[in-house]
C-alpha cells in the first residue's frame, strides 16, 4: 500500500511539472501568425531561475555555512574562505549576505586581489567601480584589479584613462 501511495505522489509531481511547463510554453507562444516562437535562451534562463530546494540541499547548505564560518573565524586572513562563504550565500540566493561576507573579506584581506575582484563581481557596476578603487588603493601594482576596473568602463576614453592611471 505504501508503494502505491508513493507512486501516486510521484505521478502528481510529474503532472504538476508538466502543467507548469505547458503554461510556460503557452505564455511564450506567439499566436499572431499561428506559429510558436520560443526564445530558447530566455526560456532556459527562466527554468534555471526556478529553485528546487530539497531538504537534503538545505541541509548541505547549512553544513557548508557552519564549516565556512569555522574557517573564517579560525583564519580570518585566509581570502579563499571569505570568497567561498560569499559564493555559498550567492548559491543559496542570498545576494545581500554574499556581499556582506565579501566586504568583510575585503576588510580582513586587503592585500588579496581575488577578494577585491569577487567583491566587484557580486556588486552592481557602479558599486564595483568604487570597490575596485579601494582595491587599487590597497594594491596599486595589481594588474588584475586595474584590468577589471577598465572592463567596467563603457566609454573607450574612460577605459584609456583608467589604464593610463595604472601605468
Amino acid at each position: 500500500p505504501c508503494s502505491i501511495c508513493c507512486l501516486q505522489d510521484l505521478n502528481a509531481v510529474g503532472e504538476g511539472r508538466g502543467t507548469v511547463l505547458g503554461l510556460k510554453l503557452d505564455k511564450l507562444s506567439d499566436s499572431v501568425s499561428g506559429q510558436t516562437v520560443v526564445d530558447p535562451k530566455g526560456y532556459l534562463t527562466d527554468l534555471s531561475s526556478i529553485k528546487i530546494s530539497s531538504e537534503a540541499e538545505i541541509s548541505d547548505i547549512k553544513k557548508a555555512r557552519l564549516l565556512l564560518k569555522s574557517v573564517i573565524s579560525t583564519n580570518p586572513k585566509h581570502a579563499p574562505g571569505w570568497i567561498a562563504a560569499a559564493r555559498l550565500e550567492e548559491l543559496a540566493g542570498k545576494l545581500q549576505a554574499a556581499r556582506s561576507f565579501i566586504q568583510k573579506g575585503c576588510d580582513a584581506c586587503p592585500k588579496s586581489e581575488d577578494v577585491w575582484i569577487e567583491a566587484a563581481r557580486l556588486n552592481t557596476p557602479e558599486n564595483a567601480k568604487a570597490i575596485l578603487a579601494r582595491g587599487v588603493a590597497s594594491l596599486p601594482n595589481s594588474v588584475k584589479i586595474w584590468m577589471q576596473a577598465a572592463k567596467l568602463e563603457m566609454d573607450d576614453e574612460r577605459k584609456r584613462r583608467v589604464l593610463r592611471r595604472a601605468l
